[in-house]
């Protein structure tokens, strides 16, 4: 792993296994600097070279095998020659758990290398969405509430139950959403 500068604004002092507890810094979303996107680009390769470097975070999201795979099939071994395209499947393999964060990540804030990688992802997809648009399927799944509040509907209910648990019903929520096939799904029940 290549010698990884500390991020800017990044204080010194801080050490690997620290005891602190982790500090989360806010997200300057409101700037034009945070969608740049060859400074995104710099920060993933970044702080992709440092998750590679330790791997601890190996067991979690999917994110981090399909970096990991993806440094190892190259004969480098190095991030730098990992294809970027493979850079926005680690982001979208990323559900912002936070558990890479919370529990596993040796340089999260206060250490000077500052790794924030849910946030980090979360300005991977804020950045896409501003230059890619956001489609039905992505608008579809984040209304949680709207979803839930109308699949809670009486008569409603049965029709989103007997869809989600049939295969013609699975195979519609395949195409149109991206759902897999074999994806458990609750049941719903009534909301009144």
């Amino acid at each position: 792993m290549s010698t990884t500068p500390a991020a800017p604004g990044a204080k010194e002092g801080g050490r690997e296994g620290s005891l602190e507890a982790p500090t989360r810094h806010p997200i300057a979303w409101r700037t034009e600097a945070f969608y740049d996107a060859t400074a995104l680009e710099r920060e993933l390769e970044r702080v992709f070279d440092i998750c590679h470097g330790c791997r601890r975070c190996f067991n979690l999201c999917n994110s981090f095998p399909t970096l990991f795979d993806a440094v190892d099939a190259t004969s480098e071994g190095e991030v730098a020659a990992v294809d970027k395209k493979v850079y926005w499947e680690v982001v979208d393999n990323c559900y912002l758990c936070d558990m890479c964060f919370m529990t596993k990540c040796p340089y999260v804030p206060p250490h000077p290398w500052n790794v924030d990688f849910p946030h980090l992802m979360l300005r991977a997809k804020a950045a896409r969405a501003r230059t890619q648009g956001i489609g039905l399927r992505q608008h579809v799944l984040a209304a949680t509430d709207t979803v839930g509040a109308l699949a809670g509907i009486p008569v409603v209910v049965e029709l989103v139950n007997a869809v989600n648990h049939s295969r013609p019903g699975r195979a519609l929520l395949h195409k149109v959403l991206g759902v897999a096939r074999d994806a458990p799904l609750p049941r719903r029940y009534r909301c009144c």
